[in-house]
């Protein structure tokens, strides 16, 4: 089976022609990746006319910065980050979410995953995810469709991982609430 979305290989030397300003070696590379990237942005952006926009910024941030790819094999991943980071980056508020002091309570891997399981099997899935806010819905996404950990999770939105634990825990609980009325 051939791979698909972001695992998809392209030979070397087309990389290496697009590394040097190549349009045909570029095009490959749009054509090949393009509906990976739009739709990991659809579902971390919840609006499709965004998710096209922000594909154009990735390829646009892509060419730019592909000399700075140094293994070439490595293309698909180096890719997807710079979508996930791409997403976040439009959506960053100027002012970083505090979790109080009395929201520290410590969940454990066990509880993150128990509750992750719980909701990857509801029925009503981009229903109950349209309640989320922006952070949440992106969190929730990333842990659960884009299988990242939450101490990736942390990097990424440069907090500490007991921070997206607990915004996750309140995101699901948040979830909870919503698919009981």
């Amino acid at each position: 089976m051939a791979n698909t979305g972001f695992a998809q290989a392209i030979p070397t030397g087309t990389i290496k022609g697009a590394q040097r300003g190549r349009r045909d070696c570029q095009r490959v590379i749009f054509e090949t990746y393009q509906s990976a990237v739009q739709r990991l942005l659809t579902g971390m952006c919840r609006d499709s006319e965004l998710a096209r926009d922000l594909t154009q910024d990735v390829f646009i941030q892509t060419f730019a910065k592909l000399s700075q790819l140094r293994d070439t094999s490595a293309l698909g991943g180096w890719l997807k980050q710079l979508t996930v980071n791409t997403a976040l980056s439009h959506f960053r508020k100027p002012q970083h979410l505090s979790v109080a002091e009395h929201d520290q309570d410590s969940l454990d891997a066990q509880d993150w995953h128990s509750q992750s399981d719980w909701l990857q099997q509801l029925d009503s899935i981009e229903h109950l995810l349209a309640a989320l806010d922006e952070h949440e819905h992106q969190l929730v996404w990333l842990y659960l469709v884009e299988g990242y950990s939450h101490d990736e999770l942390a990097e990424l939105f440069a907090v500490n991982a007991a921070t997206i634990r607990q915004r996750y825990h309140r995101a699901l609980k948040k979830l909870r609430e919503r698919s009981q009325q």
